[in-house]
């Protein structure tokens, strides 16, 4: 990684919460939209279930990245994508993409975040632990570059916002954050690296195991 990159991702900023706006005549359904104006990437894709706390992307202002995430009190299926280019300006309160609280027809197609996902079966994951996966196709890199030490380790003690890796995309390089409640536990423990260094993930694969960690 460049020293470029590797400076970008010094800017990142606290996590942002969107706003959502009730769709008329579509009982439950409803659009989150931006909480800022900015560059929007990575959305996530049409069939992924959401949860309160989700990450739905990232918005670039001011070459500072913000993890958005999902409301409380909102969960649903994503059904349609209002933005359809990748890192597109967006103004505030514009709306990124549609959430339906139904999954009817769409059950083949339906990616539940923390459960059942491409290359990560359900299975896979023991029961009490949680699994942070990736938000797009590209490649895994556990270091900001080959001289320094990765990010987290197995037995690592990780917290909300921390940077656990990065995933290049078209030489994007976008931080993975830990999300932390309320899909996971504020603070945790690395309990395995799910995928090798420098290696190809899709959408939704497992990148790290993570279970509870006391106080």
């Amino acid at each position: 990684m460049s020293g470029r990159e590797h400076d970008m991702l010094r800017l990142m900023g606290d996590p942002k919460t969107c706003a959502v706006r009730e769709v008329e005549g579509h009982e439950g359904h409803f659009d989150v939209l931006s909480p800022g104006v900015g560059f929007y990437d990575l959305p996530p894709a049409v069939g992924a279930f959401l949860r309160p706390g989700s990450f739905v992307g990232y918005l670039t202002v001011l070459r500072r990245y913000f993890h958005l995430m999902l409301p409380e009190n909102h969960h649903g299926v994503v059904v349609e994508h209002f933005i359809t280019t990748r890192k597109r300006r967006v103004e505030f309160g514009e709306p990124l993409f549609r959430v339906s609280p139904e999954s009817a027809g769409l059950e083949g197609e339906i990616v539940e975040i923390d459960k059942a996902a491409p290359g990560a079966p359900a299975d896979d994951i023991p029961e009490g632990m949680f699994a942070v996966r990736s938000p797009t196709d590209g490649i895994f890199y556990r270091r900001p570059n080959p001289e320094s030490p990765p990010y987290a380790d197995e037995g690592d003690i990780i917290e909300q916002g921390a940077t656990l890796g990065l995933v290049e995309v078209m030489k994007c390089f976008n931080p993975i954050i830990y999300p932390g409640e309320p899909e996971f536990p504020h603070r945790a423990r690395v309990v395995r690296v799910a995928a090798r260094d420098s290696a190809e993930v899709k959408h939704g694969a497992v990148l790290y195991i993570v279970e509870a960690a006391g106080s």
